[in-house]
């Protein structure tokens, strides 16, 4: 128990909406985050996952549950009175102070020394790459630099939790990929308790040591991105995390299952006759060329060339399946139109349910 910092027990919110009455935006949501861990919300807007956030955070009061960090009880505490540093999305540096000011602020109004808060900000400013920008206004800067800015005024008092509200979101992608790899690296270098939002499922996975998915205001799975992935809970959890083919299937005997007549090598512990839904990964499927003078079970409909893959739409039956291939590089990607025969990866099916 020593080792968990932030702990949620049981926490709702609820909203007064003026069409529909009272409104859960948070339910009962219960989660622990361990000392030094980055624990993402993903989930679309909505989801109740910015305001779980904002909770934890002090800037919304729960009406029931409670909030602990560091195993005192700070459901009803101040924002300043919890040891937390916040990113916004929109990042909030003053428009009028230069980037030495705008990361001393907190430090001002904790009334710290001078020799302490030049040197503090000093380290931070060096820790996020930004050593020589002491000077400049934040409107000198490109996105990614006031970002980093905003990372160095949230960290900078040395918080003991670190909270971000959906901090890439005004980024371009390549920038975005740039910056969860800065931040991921800085989280893990200090070691700080981290609480992130988006709504972004590959930014969840590439960040997160554990990902808890949010839907209309609940928690429906909480794990890491390879549970997530692979092993979904639910249909929604399939869908949002990551492309995926969701499968009408039978079960045949103990251990083969039939999808749109083809049958596949997979124990089920169900009995024969038992309709299944199957979650299948784009990559866990593998087409050919259909053998000549045998008549095909499927057809390619559409084919992307992605560089790194091909993403292929394959008919089987009356199901398009969507399938990833990497290994063109061995033969030319296949048409639009063409015959194929398709292989399921056993290993790569999960049952529903």
């Amino acid at each position: 128990m020593a080792s968990i910092r932030i702990r949620l027990d049981g926490v709702s919110k609820r909203f007064d909406h003026t069409v529909k009455g009272e409104v859960y935006a948070v339910r009962d949501v219960s989660l622990a985050v361990e000392h030094g861990e980055l624990l993402t919300l993903l989930g679309p807007s909505g989801c109740g996952k910015s305001t779980t956030l904002r909770m934890i955070a002090g800037f919304e009061e729960p009406d029931a549950g409670t909030i602990s960090i560091d195993g005192k009880d700070v459901t009803h505490a101040l924002p300043n009175k919890r040891g937390i540093g916040f990113m916004f999305q929109n990042y909030a540096l003053f428009p009028h102070l230069s980037v030495f000011e705008n990361v001393a602020y907190g430090l001002r109004v904790q009334g710290r020394d001078e020799t302490d808060l030049a040197k503090a900000v000093g380290e931070v400013l060096e820790l996020v790459g930004l050593a020589s920008y002491g000077r400049q206004q934040p409107h000198q800067l490109s996105g990614g630099e006031q970002q980093r800015v905003a990372l160095a005024r949230a960290v900078v008092f040395q918080p003991k939790v670190l909270l971000f509200d959906e901090p890439l979101s005004n980024l371009d992608a390549k920038l975005r990929v740039e910056m969860r790899e800065q931040i991921r690296s800085l989280q893990k270098r200090i070691g700080i308790t981290t609480v992130y939002v988006t709504h972004d499922q590959e930014e969840a996975m590439a960040i997160s040591d554990r990902i808890a998915v949010m839907e209309g205001g609940v928690v429906v799975q909480d794990g890491t991105a390879f549970d997530l992935y692979y092993r979904p809970k639910t249909e929604f959890v399939a869908r949002f995390v990551g492309r995926t083919n969701l499968l009408a299937g039978r079960v045949v005997s103990a251990d083969e299952v039939e999808v749109e007549g083809l049958r596949i090598a997979l124990a089920t512990g169900r009995a024969a006759g038992d309709a299944l839904r199957l979650v299948v990964r784009p990559e866990m499927i593998e087409i050919a060329p259909a053998p000549s003078g045998e008549s095909a079970r499927a057809r390619i409909v559409q084919r992307t060339f992605l560089g790194e893959k091909t993403d292929y739409q394959v008919m089987l039956g009356s199901t398009t399946l969507q399938v990833s291939a990497t290994d063109h590089y061995r033969r030319p990607p296949m048409e639009a139109g063409q015959p194929v025969a398709v292989r399921f990866h056993p290993e790569g099916i999960h049952v529903l349910g």
